[in-house]
């Protein structure tokens, strides 16, 4: 088996547990809610503050991994995501859930930018918007395992029980990734320094052009990342309180979301191929703001499905073309840097609007968060419109 293929794999297998693993404190939150008596605003400090502490350890360890040894630190961000687990079942109450949160949050900030951008930097030359897809699927398909799951398990046998199976999940990953990866080359699995180390003025020099590069896409990365967090955390309680739906059909209901999501990240490459990244972005985001502004209005349980597979279809597809597009502006050299900068950007947008979100839906109710999806997503349709022709859209 190629070297690439077995990183490939590697990454692949971390994604779908990373993600995952992400996604289960949100989908219990109806369970925390009631279990703990916790208000929307404490839902959006604890949300809102895990995002935040993710923005900046993405970034920091973007920064950091540069010209080191990516499996070593993607193990490392494994690990402790399943000793997070481990100790998770014990909470007692807000602050205990708050701390732990904050733990995991840290803990997942490890993989995208280094496993996002060893891929980048593997695949730049071959099949990169394959790779991409593959990769971006398998972190869908965790979230999937885990919303179709979460809530049935804590429904039939405890809460407790869905952060054993994650850790066990773990366990498995991490001895598959190092197992694939012993005999790999260290060269294959780090950045070669290019030059000489550079002066703390040479490196905001960078920082700017880096900040450059990514001015237009800066936008689009930071709605779909605030969509992907709204959606996992507000969605189980919006259909809680407005639907008379058990835990589990609420479960399935999100687990469409994903899903079909999972199944149109696997078919990007063949998509873009096509019908090209422009086009597919364009009509993602104005599909994302059509069905947030039908969640609102649209009350009817047989039509709630239908609305929420076809918003995943599309905000799952917004993620391998960005990063797509960011890979082919990016130097070798800059991949741990430039993808840690740009899950900044998204964890930046998710951050603000999740705060914002809880002590809104504490007043106002719990629509807000959609409204505000839907705005912004129509925003991001706008701006590409009206994008600079320096821009690269190599298909459009």
């Amino acid at each position: 088996m190629k070297n690439n293929i077995k990183l490939l794999i590697t990454v692949c297998f971390f994604h779908l547990f990373n993600d995952g693993v992400i996604s289960l404190v949100p989908l219990l939150f109806p369970v925390f809610r009631t279990l703990f008596n916790l208000s929307y605003s404490q839902i959006g400090i604890i949300t809102g503050t895990g995002l935040a502490v993710s923005l900046f350890a993405q970034f920091f360890i973007g920064i950091l991994s540069d010209k080191r040894n990516f499996k070593t630190l993607l193990l490392t961000g494994m690990s402790l995501l399943v000793i997070a687990l481990l100790i998770f079942p014990n909470i007692q109450g807000f602050i205990s859930l708050f701390a732990l949160f904050i733990l995991l949050r840290f803990s997942s900030s490890f993989f995208h930018p280094l496993g996002i951008g060893l891929i980048s930097k593997r695949f730049k030359k071959d099949r990169l918007d394959w790779a991409m897809g593959i990769q971006s699927a398998l972190g869908d398909l965790g979230v999937f395992i885990a919303i179709a799951s979460t809530l049935f398990i804590a429904e039939t046998i405890g809460w407790t029980y869905p952060f054993y199976i994650w850790t066990i999940i773990g366990i498995i990953s991490i001895v598959l990734g190092y197992i694939l990866t012993k005999n790999i080359p260290k060269t294959d699995l780090k950045q070669q320094p290019v030059h000489q180390k550079k002066l703390f003025k040479e490196k905001i020099h960078d920082y700017k052009k880096i900040i450059t590069k990514l001015r237009y896409y800066a936008p689009m990365l930071i709605i779909s990342g605030a969509t992907w967090g709204t959606t996992l955390t507000y969605l189980p309680l919006f259909l809680d309180e407005n639907t008379p739906l058990s835990l589990s059909i609420i479960g399935f209901i999100v687990s469409l979301w994903i899903g079909f999501g999972t199944i149109a990240a696997f078919f990007y490459g063949h998509l873009h191929s096509k019908i090209g990244r422009k086009k597919i972005i364009i009509l993602c985001y104005l599909t994302i703001a059509t069905m947030n502004f039908f969640l609102i209005i649209n009350p009817i349980l047989s039509i709630i499905p239908v609305i929420v597979a076809i918003l995943g279809i599309a905000t799952f597809l917004t993620f391998p073309i960005l990063f797509s597009y960011v890979s082919e502006i990016t130097h070798e050299s800059n991949e741990g840097k430039t993808f840690g900068f740009i899950f900044t950007l998204q964890l930046g947008g998710g951050t603000f609007l999740l705060y914002i979100s809880g002590f809104l839906s504490d007043v106002f109710g719990i629509w807000i968060p959609f409204i505000f999806m839907a705005i912004a997503s129509i925003v991001a349709t706008i701006s590409i419109f009206f994008k600079n022709n320096a821009a690269q859209d190599q298909d459009s």
